[in-house]
């Protein structure tokens, strides 16, 4: 993967300090980074393995390298650190022009996708490369943990309370309340999707239709809550695939 996908071109060279856990990222200017758009594993979560094996993918390839950074927001995150991309040729003993890390690590399966707003123009690709990377069963998909949950397996999903967490099922019904939509996947006191009404413009000019979700077979990822069911909320259309079309009867689930 070209380090300028998705508009990523990198306009500073700077040098990398350290690579911490998680994959927090010390630079020799003083800065701390995170790359934008991933979920990296955490030897807190699943085997620790799992995590074990992206630190020695990472630490010796970018520790002490000059790479090429792009800063995607001028904000730190509330830990003060950037949200960027970097750009740094293949790891040892590979050949081959600069690639995106953060595509490096998603097709080696050593993260999963995380739409943040700042890597939203690389979300479609990086799906696709994350997708792959599933498929085959590389890296952190061998981990149980880490892998897409059925929606009706409740008793795995309470597990995972306050997780970063891939659903994927078919909702039956879209509910609305005052404030929220709410996406059932069908069980009493199931999983829902919870979507304030302040977004609906948003996901509206995304090309996408709440209320049509019903009947659609879709994937979403957020962070788990529990305190009042099993509930994720969703506030970017980008949070939710659609893997196979809704019910023709009921819509396409899309705007016209």
């Amino acid at each position: 993967m070209a380090a300028s996908d998705c508009g990523l071109l990198s306009n500073q060279r700077v040098i990398v300090a350290s690579v911490e856990d998680r994959l927090e990222i010390a630079l020799a200017d003083g800065r701390r980074v995170r790359l934008a758009g991933l979920d990296i594993a955490d030897s807190g979560r699943g085997d620790s393995a799992t995590a074990a094996a992206a630190l020695a993918v990472v630490r010796p390839w970018l520790s002490g390298r000059e790479v090429g950074l792009r800063v995607l927001s001028p904000k730190p995150d509330r830990w003060g650190r950037l949200l960027v991309d970097l750009s740094a040729p293949p790891p040892a003993g590979d050949t081959g022009a600069p690639v995106a890390v953060s595509s490096f690590l998603l097709a080696a399966g050593l993260a999963r996708v995380w739409p943040e707003p700042e890597a939203q123009a690389c979300l479609g690709k990086r799906l696709k490369i994350e997708a792959e990377a599933r498929d085959k069963r590389l890296g952190l998909w061998r981990d149980p943990y880490y892998g897409v949950v059925d929606a009706v397996d409740l008793d795995d999903l309470r597990r995972r309370d306050g997780q970063f967490t891939i659903v994927e099922g078919t909702p039956s019904r879209v509910g609305e309340g005052r404030s929220r939509f709410y996406v059932d996947f069908g069980l009493h006191r199931g999983f829902t999707i919870v979507i304030p009404k302040r977004r609906a413009k948003v996901f509206e000019r995304a090309g996408v239709t709440i209320s049509a979700l019903s009947g659609a077979r879709i994937r979403v990822r957020g962070a788990l809550d529990n305190r009042f069911g099993l509930r994720m909320e969703v506030l970017e259309p980008e949070n939710i695939e659609r893997l196979e079309p809704v019910d023709t009867a009921k819509g396409d689930g899309r705007t016209p």
